[in-house]
């Protein structure tokens, strides 16, 4: 069975809240949610961006896991898990949800 998991882009945890804050989102963030991309890729999950955001954020990212087995609904929120803990440990937890 092949799982998936999407993940939407919340804008309003960006925080741009002034114009110091800018060149962290345009430069910073970017890296993270490729770090977090190429971390999910390393645990074995099929990553697909999508809608790529005029700060070159995707709008949503979406992980694929390929399983077999009576056991796959576990599975599904093992999916979720990885993916909070690595966007937390990158501190962009509440960029996508």
């Amino acid at each position: 069975m092949r799982l998936y998991r999407q993940f939407d882009l919340n804008l309003e945890n960006l925080k741009i809240n002034n114009f110091n804050d800018v060149p962290r989102a345009i430069n910073e963030i970017p890296i993270l949610v490729e770090k977090l991309i190429k971390n999910l890729s390393d645990k074995g999950y099929e990553v697909v961006k999508e809608g790529v955001h005029f700060t070159g954020l995707p709008q949503s990212i979406t992980i694929i896991k390929d399983f077999t087995g009576p056991f796959v609904t576990n599975f599904s929120i093992k999916v979720k898990d990885d993916f909070d803990a690595l966007s937390k440990t990158l501190g962009i937890e509440s960029l996508f949800e």
